[in-house]
């Protein structure tokens, strides 16, 4: 099994100051079945990929800290 092509530079991690929680979604999505990963197939469609998209299809809630 191959690496998702977008692991690299993936906005939603960003999202994670907890490392075992990052850890928990790349070990699912990117090291294992990208090809399931919501974000990864907007991005092969060419549509926007919200940076609270999980990889799983559910949005997170943004603070209303981060709101602009």
């Amino acid at each position: 099994m191959s690496d998702c092509p977008h692991m690299q530079n993936c906005a939603m991690y960003s999202l994670f100051t907890l490392a075992g929680t990052l850890r928990t979604w790349q070990v699912r999505y990117c090291q294992g079945e990208f090809s399931t990963c919501e974000r990864y197939k907007r991005s092969l469609q060419g549509r926007e990929v919200p940076i609270n998209l999980m990889p799983n299809g559910m949005v997170l809630r943004q603070s209303l800290g981060s709101a602009k």
